[in-house]
């Protein structure tokens, strides 16, 4: 990816691009690196068409790139949320099969999906006469490594272990990675060294998180600590529902990363494949030690179950989820279910 913006820079230039993925801080940054290197200064009103959705039609895309840039060498056309590489609207996205095969010299047109399909016959064109690019999460090596340039220029050290306990409290896509971690170099005032008490005490700690929490509480059988975690959400007025959703997708996980990790996939392999940070793996890995398979098996049964009896009202939210806590927090409870 860092090439592109070399390239960019030194006025090279493909006639067409692709950016999809779920990072879309990453996405804005590429996205508004184009723009300035394509438009200059004063002409973005005149050479810069922008066709979001449904207001993404082949017609009024094919319109625009026929139009001649106005004291500018090139045009560009951004395109958001088409849905032109998937099988909703592939269609309308087919019909600029042929009329990319001769794309003006003086036109870039700018994808900006967050899904696509690969076999899809836009996405082979778009590859042939220009570039895609996937703008993934970075991986926590990644991170650590950004994070401490980050502190370091800004006059301020952290440790691994702490990039790590920062990493493991705050939402993980990176707009709110750098807005946290903005925070607490503030916070430090330039000097000294970013602590795991100035995390706790500057980082705002996502849902995700706290449920973190809650559910190792529930794999230590600690009942009393998992059921404070979660009356506090109920007090943070996070729904119910929100929580058993994110309690069931950690007990997944949990059981999916020991399965692949008895087949002997690493860490890092494991995390790669879910999508998920290395540190989870590693707690999840641990945390399954703590029931056998046909515990877990069972608790995402109830999971399932309990989410079943909330939808048909055979059971009010915030009673059912405690009710599952309890029971997986409590060995007398799980082994009696």
């Amino acid at each position: 990816m860092k090439e592109l913006k070399k390239q960019w820079k030194n006025g090279e230039f493909l006639s067409c691009y692709l950016f999809y993925g779920s990072e879309t801080y990453l996405i804005k940054n590429y996205e508004k690196a184009l723009m300035d290197a394509i438009l200059s200064s004063g002409s973005e009103m005149m050479n810069h068409d922008i066709f979001e959705e449904k207001r993404a039609s082949a017609d009024a895309i094919m319109d625009a790139a026929d139009t001649l840039p106005f004291l500018n060498e090139r045009r560009l056309i951004t395109i958001k949320n088409s849905g032109f590489f998937q099988k909703g609207n592939k269609e309308e996205g087919e019909k600029l099969l042929e009329y990319f095969s001769n794309l003006p010299e003086s036109v870039c047109i700018l994808f900006i999906e967050e899904k696509v399909e690969k076999n899809s016959r836009l996405y082979k064109v778009v590859t042939k006469i220009g570039e895609a690019v996937e703008f993934k999460t970075p991986t926590e090596k990644e991170l650590t490594v950004w994070l401490k340039k980050e502190c370091s220029k800004n006059g301020v050290s952290i440790e691994n272990s702490v990039i790590q306990f920062f990493l493991q409290t705050v939402e993980s896509d990176m707009e709110n990675i750098i807005r946290e971690v903005q925070k607490l170099i503030s916070y430090k005032g330039n000097q000294g060294s970013i602590e795991m008490e100035d995390v706790r005490e500057v980082a705002t700690p996502s849902l995700e998180a706290k449920v973190f929490d809650l559910v190792r509480a529930v794999a230590e059988e600690k009942p009393a600590k998992a059921i404070s975690i979660y009356r506090n959400l109920l007090l943070l007025k996070e729904s119910p529902y929100m929580v058993l959703s994110l309690i069931t997708r950690q007990f997944r996980m949990i059981f999916i990363s020991s399965l692949l990790f008895e087949d002997g996939l690493s860490y890092v392999e494991i995390a790669q494949k879910l999508e998920i940070r290395d540190f989870a793996v590693k707690e999840y890995v641990r945390q399954a030690k703590r029931f056998s398979k046909k515990e877990w098996k069972m608790a995402l049964e109830d999971c399932l179950k309990t989410d079943l009896d909330i939808k048909t009202g055979r059971a009010a939210e915030e009673g059912a989820v405690e009710l599952l806590i309890m029971k997986y927090s409590s060995k007398s409870l799980r082994s009696s279910g």
